[in-house]
């Protein structure tokens, strides 16, 4: 038996392997980087963290009828026509983010029609805290409030099954969709989500980890994210923060 070509038959099947393996890896990742912003981008000639300002005051501008299902806030009562509730001729569509569930593996299915050439964005996990709420915070007190959850939340998402980010696999997620805490302005509505806080704009601070997707080819797709977060920092409530989102887009 001629054991040097099997070893060099051997060697070359491993080298294969290898360059096409490493290949696939380079070209998923690529392609997973395609299909999301991260904060170092800067879309429509915007900072991420703007458009973190623009989701937030977007949230804060539906009003919240509790009273009434088909009237209160689509974060907690979802139902396809209000996706398009408060919606501007901008190219960005502001997808409401997940309420809290008990637990996330049943993930709560909502039906999403957007129009052509809308980029899709929305938060996973964060906050927007203002003096509205407390007009005894100082700047700390703000940061601090917009940071309660994010240093032990992890989350996930995926488009069209195609994993994008994921902190459980990959800590460095959490840096590239990391919008640090971020001073500004935080616009409230009469009877907004945050029924304690009167209408009017306060200074602000917002941070978290958002998913922000370049416009998606016409039809049908799925986008899906998840996030839990239990240790919170001191001083805050210490309830769970748990929610599972699965959103059947239809561009057209």
């Amino acid at each position: 038996m001629n054991y040097f070509g099997f070893f060099i038959s051997a060697l070359c099947l491993i080298l294969i392997f290898t360059f096409f393996n490493v290949g696939y890896n380079l070209k998923s990742n690529a392609e997973s980087q395609e299909l999301v912003f991260s904060v170092n981008d800067s879309p429509y000639n915007k900072t991420f963290a703007d458009w973190a300002v623009w989701w937030w005051n977007h949230h804060l501008s539906i009003p919240d009828i509790k009273e009434n299902n088909s009237l209160s806030h689509p974060r907690d009562n979802y139902s396809p026509e209000k996706c398009s509730w408060a919606q501007d001729n901008g190219p960005v569509w502001f997808l409401p983010d997940g309420k809290d569930q008990s637990d996330t593996t049943h993930p709560e299915i909502r039906e999403c029609t957007v129009p052509q050439g809308k980029a899709l964005l929305v938060q996973i996990v964060g906050s927007g805290c203002s003096k509205g709420e407390n007009p005894e915070y100082t700047e700390q007190g703000l940061i601090d409030c917009a940071n309660w959850v994010l240093k032990t939340a992890e989350f996930s998402a995926k488009i069209d099954g195609k994993e994008v980010m994921n902190t459980r696999k990959d800590p460095g997620d959490r840096q590239k969709f990391y919008v640090e805490p971020y001073k500004t302005k935080l616009t409230y509505v009469n009877n907004s989500y945050y029924r304690e806080v009167k209408p009017g704009t306060y200074n602000g601070t917002v941070a978290g980890y958002y998913l922000f997707v370049p416009p998606l080819s016409p039809g049908l797709h799925k986008v899906e994210f998840d996030e839990t977060a239990i240790e919170f920092l001191q001083g805050f409530p210490k309830d769970q923060r748990l929610s599972s989102v699965e959103y059947l887009i239809n561009v057209k």
